[in-house]
């Protein structure tokens, strides 16, 4: 496949193609490295195309910074057994330091505990930078991204219209109508639960109540409406699972309804990056995977109102993760998820910029697809991105690893991505929308269609979720919320086996084969067996139309590892009969 980095693109040969490392071994390879300054190296290497370097196929993008071993005139004294140094700490040998000294889950930190901290992350901080690390802010060229703004369409969509921003009073509400007011809307409301601020007129409702939504639609008479309102954050949306539902998943229902009736134009959702995933176990990606379902129905429906939508990854300005690192920092404890945890960012400029271009372009692409950023970069380390701000900061702060919590403890399934090298790698498009893949006229915009399943199963998911909820009040407490859960889990894997069902039996053989071979399905396939449900899903959908299979180049082979796989995981070992079963026709012809 191919990953798009922010200035090239980097080929991987196989699959599982890693970013190129930022240090360079010094027994690496026949070529002997030395670590030199990395702006005096870009400077004086990049510009030039016929260096070694460049035809390497290393560019300033991948922080490289190592040249070829120069002959050294310096002579250094021979050392003894007896006054050989000592060996220098590495970072990660100081970052099992740091797992010692606060383990995951150790609530209470005393005086002499955090002094040790702050010490060890010192020296940390000091070793990766002899080790050629945080030379550069993480999150420089992030926050140096753009989306271009089709700024001609977008007046022509804008100018003199009534537009409602639900969601106004958040961070990329409140920059949003900042860039609106800039194409001269005939009016600009902010409908929020938070007290208004800022540009445009203020109103307080809340989605959940469909009422109050429609009176506020039929007082403002808005032409456009941005549709930003969720609960947003992971961790949170675990804990209050029956607001997240109602909110995300209803809340999004009543905004559709109240479009269509009061003839809205243009109407954008801001979706997520997390609905690449098939299925899910966690609260917040299922209810955007459910109001993403409802917007793009709505938007196959037709009707007076075009209905589009955008995928966001991490906003940087707006992220958690962002800030609760300026938060520890001034506390002078920074509580991170884990050392080697990494996240997509995306900037606030191409966040609105998706936004109003989606208006802009409306009507251009398929009506069921969505709208992102194609730069995203490399995906961010945490730990690297807090360090550098203690450094930069100059203030003594520790930092520790307080272990994943629920809503973040993602695990992608290999399948998501597309391996065929037919398409271009983009993390928040998965596999099944790949093929249809677009970009906009600037080449900053990336866009794909989201899979449609049977005609009334999504009504049919939302009904029964409904239901549930109705059957398990408020005040029933955990074990209800549990219910809703498995409910809400539940509906998302029903529309994932309806899409499944529908989709070309050709690609959905390369997801399961992409997944579930025994080259990459780990030992006793213990990799796949983390991914049954969706292995499940994908199996049945395939068994439905064993037909269809005979004429795919490869079928025989590819379900043979299949069925290899499946044969390891108990809870798929009747599907590998089957799937065997299914190989006797293919291969007879």
């Amino acid at each position: 496949m191919t990953l798009r980095t922010s200035s090239t693109s980097i080929a991987a040969s196989q699959p599982g193609g890693k970013r190129p490392s930022n240090n360079t071994s010094r027994n690496s390879g026949a070529r002997k490295f030395i670590l030199t300054n990395p702006k005096r190296f870009s400077r004086k290497f990049f510009s030039d195309w016929k260096s070694p370097v460049s035809r390497f196929g290393i560019t300033s993008r991948d922080r490289i910074t190592a040249v070829p071993r120069a002959p050294c005139p310096m002579r250094f004294p021979a050392f003894s057994k007896r006054t050989r140094p000592m060996p220098l700490q590495t970072s990660a040998s100081l970052i099992e330091e740091i797992k010692d000294l606060a383990p995951p889950g150790l609530a209470e930190l005393n005086a002499n505990t955090l002094a040790a901290l702050g010490a060890v992350t010192r020296r940390l901080i000091a070793t990766m930078k002899r080790e050629g690390r945080l030379s550069e802010n993480p999150i420089e060229l992030a926050m140096t991204r753009d989306v271009a703004l089709h700024h001609e369409a977008a007046l022509r969509r804008l100018k003199g219209r009534r537009v409602m921003v639900i969601g106004g009073e958040g961070c990329v509400g409140t920059r949003l109508r900042s860039l609106l007011a800039g194409l001269g809307p005939q009016s600009l409301v902010s409908l929020d639960i938070a007290a208004h601020g800022g540009l445009g007129t203020g109103m307080r409702v809340d989605i959940r109540d469909a009422a109050a939504l429609d009176a506020a639609f039929a007082e403002a008479r808005p032409e456009v409406v941005f549709h930003l309102a969720a609960i947003r954050e992971p961790g949170r949306a675990e804990v209050i699972v029956r607001d997240a539902v109602e909110t995300n998943v209803y809340g999004t229902a009543n905004v559709i309804a109240a479009c269509r009736r009061h003839g809205v134009a243009q109407a954008v959702y801001s979706s997520t990056g997390k609905c690449f995933a098939y299925i899910t176990d966690h609260v917040y990606t299922a209810t955007k995977k459910l109001a993403e379902a409802q917007w793009m129905a709505a938007a196959r429906e037709g009707g007076p109102t075009q209905f589009v939508a955008t995928r966001f990854t991490h906003v940087l300005e707006n992220g958690i993760v962002a800030r609760d690192i300026a938060q520890g920092i001034k506390a002078g404890l920074v509580g991170l998820h884990g050392s080697d945890r990494h996240f997509n960012l995306q900037n606030l400029r191409q966040a609105t910029h998706l936004l109003v271009n989606a208006v802009a372009l409306a009507g251009e692409q398929a009506a069921d697809s969505f709208w992102s950023a194609i730069d995203l970069g490399w995906p961010v380390n945490t730990l690297e991105m807090a360090l550098y701000q203690i450094d930069q900061g100059g203030r003594d702060v520790a930092v520790r690893f307080l272990g994943v919590p629920r809503g973040y403890d993602e695990q992608f399934f290999r399948g998501q991505f597309d391996w065929s090298g037919a398409h271009e790698y983009h993390p928040l498009i998965n596999a099944l929308e790949a093929p249809s893949s677009f970009t906009d006229r600037t080449g900053t915009m990336i866009g794909a269609r989201v899979p449609a399943g049977a005609e009334g199963r999504l009504q049919q998911e939302l009904e029964r979720l409904r239901h549930v909820l109705r059957e398990n009040p408020r005040d029933a407490g955990f074990v209800a919320d549990a219910v809703v859960k498995r409910a809400l889990l539940d509906a998302v894997a029903g529309l994932a086996a309806s899409a499944f069902a529908a989709s070309d039996p050709q690609r959905l053989l390369d997801v399961l084969w992409w997944g579930a071979a025994p080259n990459w399905a780990g030992p006793d396939a213990s990799t796949a067996r983390r991914f049954a449900p969706v292995l499940t899903l994908l199996a049945d959908a395939m068994l439905q139309r064993p037909v269809a299979l005979r004429d795919v180049p490869g079928a025989a082979e590819k379900l043979a590892d299949i069925a290899l796989t499946f044969r390891q995981i108990p809870a798929l070992e009747e599907r590998a009969a089957s799937l065997s079963a299914a190989l006797e026709p293919a291969v007879a012809n």
